[in-house]
């Protein structure tokens, strides 16, 4: 029987098919019949493989493992990666399958008609270095995909020989915004609108601001997830921006996130001007200006409004999820929360103990580090030198008889 990755309502089937000691992928299904036949027919492709190997035919095209069309007009359709195994239980979310195959778009053009096993180191690195990391991404999958299915003997286009580009977190010159700074798109966002929608603008920053959580997980909260009473926020689900589809959070699970005092109060003069879309998920906390959900082209240009206004053009929403874990991380003396990696890594949604929070984020915090230290060596030398000026006090010994 097969592996049931999924529940009892959404059944995900997944699992290999054997014969004479080699196996192969039969991939993941959403039914027990249609796993069957692919089961039937990946065993049929195995037992030709083994039994007539000099019956085995080449390996496929790029077009054909990809499941590629050119159009007339140039636009290209694929099916790859469906069907293709997946690191994650649920499967990829619908961004992160248009991502791939924008990636792998540029190779599909370039070589459509040539088999997967027909391509030689050196060719395979003139082409895709200079290429960006999205395509570089895409490209390598693709090939470990193939190399999964032996329909390659190794992955050409793995291990480049060059570094990675770092995050732009991880970057020297990478600084993360003031609090003043903040306090002005606070404010730009406030005033963006002459009507109450200006307040939703507000709250939209401050939660990520303050609470770090992603534009799609705001986004895709609803009134029966915020818990005023307690002040915590239950992060359940997020919003595809781009299809405005509701999928799984981060890492496919929930957590609670605990509203800051000021967020709190916010939340509390916030107008409710969402719509109810499901009626199982309640009211749109941050709707767009008609109510339903905020799409990634309407958000766009809201925040390019406010980032324009508080004369920070450049500033990516994303990043003010830096600002709140830095705050977070901050010792009270610096104004911050003092909480330990690992308490911050629980409240982001990130299941490495706090080891990116330890590695990354203490880092940004570096020179208010040396600033604490120079701030305590001044504060040790105007006490050594007060010791200093002050009078010898003269004892006397012993008396005169």
């Amino acid at each position: 029987m097969p592996l049931n990755r999924g529940t009892r309502r959404e059944p995900k089937y997944r699992g290999y098919v054997k014969y004479r000691g080699r196996k192969k992928w039969v991939g993941t299904h959403d039914s027990l019949d249609t796993f069957k036949e692919a089961k039937d027919r990946c065993r049929a492709e195995l037992r030709e493989e083994v039994d007539n190997p000099s019956h085995r035919r080449g390996a496929p095209t790029v077009s054909e493992f990809a499941g590629a069309t050119i159009h007339d007009d140039g636009r290209i359709t694929m099916t790859w990666p469906d069907g293709e195994r997946a690191q994650k239980a649920t499967g990829r979310r619908g961004s992160t399958v248009r991502h791939m195959r924008d990636g792998l778009k540029p190779f599909v053009r370039e070589f459509y008609d040539r088999p997967l096993d027909d391509f030689k180191r050196d060719e395979a690195l003139t082409w895709i270095r200079p290429e960006n990391t999205n395509v570089q991404s895409a490209v390598r999958q693709f090939f470990n995909h193939a190399l999964d299915r032996d329909l390659i003997p190794r992955n050409q286009f793995t291990h480049l020989g060059a570094s990675e580009r770092k995050r732009r977190v991880d970057r020297p010159d990478f600084q993360i915004i003031t609090d003043e700074q903040y306090e002005r798109l606070r404010c730009c966002a406030r005033e963006s609108r002459t009507d109450d929608y200006g307040l939703i603008l507000e709250g939209a920053t401050m939660s990520v601001g303050e609470t770090a959580m992603r534009p799609g997980e705001i986004f895709g909260l609803h009134r029966p997830e915020v818990h005023m009473d307690t002040r915590m926020i239950h992060v359940r689900r997020q919003l595809d921006l781009s299809t405005g589809e509701i999928t799984w959070p981060k890492d496919d699970d929930g957590r609670w996130v605990p509203m800051s005092p000021a967020l709190h109060a916010h939340f509390q003069r916030m107008p409710r001007m969402g719509k109810v879309v499901h009626e199982e998920l309640g009211e749109i906390v941050f709707p767009s200006v008609r109510g339903g959900y905020m799409r990634r082209s309407q958000w766009c240009s809201l925040w390019n409004a406010i980032r324009v206004a508080a004369a920070m053009p450049n500033q990516q929403f994303y990043e003010l999820k830096h600002r709140a874990i830095q705050w977070m991380i901050d010792p009270v003396a610096d104004g911050g929360l003092g909480l330990d990696p690992a308490t911050v890594a629980e409240i982001i949604g990130h299941d490495d103990g706090g080891y990116l929070i330890s590695t990354v984020y203490t880092k940004l915090g570096q020179r208010r580090a040396l600033s604490r230290a120079q701030r305590a060596m001044e504060a040790y030398q105007q006490r050594h030198d007060a010791a200093d000026a002050e009078p010898p006090h003269l004892q006397v010994v012993g008396a005169a008889a």
